[in-house]
């Protein structure tokens, strides 16, 4: 059996079991099931599911491919912003946690509606559409050329009806019993995910001729293993405040502020069990982060072993590697890891962009519609997000400009910037708006004005450079705005 189509079977097989898990799990396909699983989910099996959905495709490539990719600074030093993330997980559960529970919110945004009003709510809940529609497109598009390369290329099938297929099994198992059936899939995707990743360990180990234990040692006593830059200069993307800082601010914004990572949080029990449940996924997260690192310098040390040409970019190291000298396993693993990890990201942001849509946009907790009526216009409103997905992905295929779609990647990125100044101001201030027609105009030019400042802040800041505090300085801009059309409630 050739290796083409040893993969397409491995993809048929995961998939049919997808499925069956979504037909066991969406018998009840009410829409309080689909939104918030009638608030009755194991924490564990969501902490542990969460794991797959925070780590995406794009991810799974190019984690392992950040440590030799700082040039002289190769080494693991992206786990101090993993302990960044464990401050911004702790902040999430202490402070977003109750207040989401004590709203008894279905979509997160609807607080800024009881905090600051309609305004506020509405471009806050767009912000977050614009930006999951881009991120999850892009991430989708990455992870859907690496199978059309390795897979559906070898068919004769055309890019789009690989990525029409994708999306639509998506749909397929999600449609109906949405956040319900994610929840139990996601620990099916994580176990594929992190199974994938011990075993192409396993599998690195034979080929450096030490036991897996002796792996991890070769890997922190080798030229890869520094981890902590007290020492690095303000300006040096590897100084330990830095990272730490942002790695915090991106926890607090892609998690907390996330409708996508929250909505699962809100289907625990109650609060404790939420808390619960944030706090083991945030250690569980931490030691996936650093095994993943020690993969990515263990594929360094290999190439420096065997004399093998790196790749002209850090993302195609492991693939390489996996796919040329790792034997068919290596592949195999390669290939499960990543759809894994991709389509445990993927489908939350679906179901969660709906979620959004249905609750933020077309008013479901309020309105007077039939239950029956709800689920079509739900399943309408999930599909018409499935034919977005689709139709920027296709786009960002015929740009064919890796620079253009970074770009505009990035600048997606940007929008939890407002989102995060407008939590921070309906939590952290008293003060109530005095005209929320401004509301939108601030945040858009918030967004403006960091993208600006920060392409120009190696020139204007002395060789400063934001990274990932450009979030905190977005949603600077945005607090500021809001406490000049503000005054005092007293």
């Amino acid at each position: 059996m050739s290796q083409p189509l040893q993969l397409l079977v491995l993809m048929i097989g995961y998939f049919i079991l997808l499925i069956v898990i979504s037909f066991l799990t969406s018998k009840d396909n009410s829409n309080e099931n689909f939104f918030v699983a009638k608030r009755s989910s194991p924490w564990y099996l969501v902490a542990f599911g969460m794991i797959g959905a925070s780590l995406s495709g794009v991810t799974f490539i190019s984690i392992p491919g950040v440590v030799g990719a700082g040039g002289a600074n190769q080494n693991l030093s992206y786990m101090q912003m993993v302990w960044g993330y464990l401050i911004g997980y702790m902040l999430i559960a202490n402070v977003l946690m109750p207040i989401y529970y004590r709203y008894n919110v279905t979509s997160i945004y609807q607080y800024l509606d009881q905090r600051l009003g309609t305004s506020s709510y509405k471009t806050g809940a767009a912000f977050f559409i614009l930006s999951r529609v881009v991120g999850a497109s892009f991430r989708m598009y990455i992870v859907a050329l690496v199978m059309h390369q390795f897979i559906f290329s070898h068919y004769g099938i055309p890019f789009w009806i690989t990525v029409l297929i994708s999306i639509f099994l998506i749909w397929v198992y999600t449609f109906r019993g949405g956040i319900k059936t994610i929840v139990v899939t996601d620990v099916f995707q994580t176990f594929c995910m992190l199974g994938s990743l011990i075993l192409t360990i396993f599998f690195l180990s034979e080929q450096l001729d030490v036991s897996v234990f002796g792996y991890f040692e070769k890997v922190l006593s080798s030229n890869y293993g520094k981890i902590f830059y007290f020492d690095a200069a303000w300006s040096d993307p590897n100084n330990f405040f830095k990272q730490v800082v942002g790695g915090m601010l991106i926890a607090l914004v892609m998690t907390g502020l996330d409708q996508d990572m929250m909505q699962k949080n809100l289907t625990c029990k109650n609060l404790k069990e939420a808390q619960l449940n944030m706090f083991s996924f945030s250690m569980l997260l931490f030691f996936v982060n650093l095994a993943f690192l020690c993969l990515g310098a263990g594929l360094y040390l290999f190439v420096q072993q065997q004399g093998i040409a790196l790749p002209p970019k850090s993302d195609q190291l492991f693939p390489m590697i996996a796919f040329n000298y790792l034997s068919g396993a290596g592949a195999i693993l390669f290939l499960l890891g990543l759809t894994a990890s991709n389509y445990a990201s993927a489908d939350s942001a679906l179901a969660s962009l709906t979620t959004s849509f249905c609750v933020d946009f077309l008013n479901f907790s309020k309105n007077t519609w039939t239950e029956q009526k709800k689920k079509f216009i739900r399943t309408c409103v999930h599909l018409g997000f499935s034919f977005s997905l689709f139709f920027v992905i296709v786009i960002f295929y015929w740009l064919n400009d890796d620079a253009v779609i970074n770009k505009v990647f990035q600048f997606a990125g940007y929008t939890y910037g407002p989102i995060l100044g407008l939590f921070a101001f309906a939590i952290g201030t008293n003060r109530k708006l005095i005209n929320a027609l401004w509301v939108p105009i601030i945040c858009m030019a918030s967004v403006l004005l960091s993208y600006i400042v920060n392409m120009h802040s190696k020139e204007w800041l002395n060789g400063f450079t934001f990274g990932t505090l450009l979030v905190a300085f977005n949603g600077l801009i945005t607090f500021i705005g809001l406490m000049l059309i503000s005054k005092n409630q007293n």
